[in-house]
């Protein structure tokens, strides 16, 4: 089997960005504005709601975009693992 440097994995990679989002929103004291999964018209709605409540913060804006973009990343990256992490 293969073998990487941690730092060519997908995987990780999109944990450490994940993490990123979670310390900036931490850090910066942004309101947790989250959207459920498999959301209904009217979670969506409330999660606009949400967002338009926060005065439209860059900041909360940023750090879920960075959060949710590292947890796909990690999901893609586990999902085409081939080889070990040394």
């Amino acid at each position: 089997m293969e073998t990487k440097s941690w730092y060519q994995s997908k995987t990780i990679w999109g944990i450490l960005i994940a993490a990123l989002g979670y310390v900036i929103s931490e850090v910066l004291k942004v309101p947790d504005v989250q959207l459920p999964e498999n959301a209904d018209f009217n979670q969506l709605k409330a999660y606009a709601d949400a967002v338009k409540a926060a005065q439209g913060n860059v900041t909360v804006i940023i750090s879920q975009a960075i959060a949710a973009v590292g947890s796909v990343l990690a999901i893609y990256g586990r999902m085409k693992a081939e080889g070990k992490i040394s």
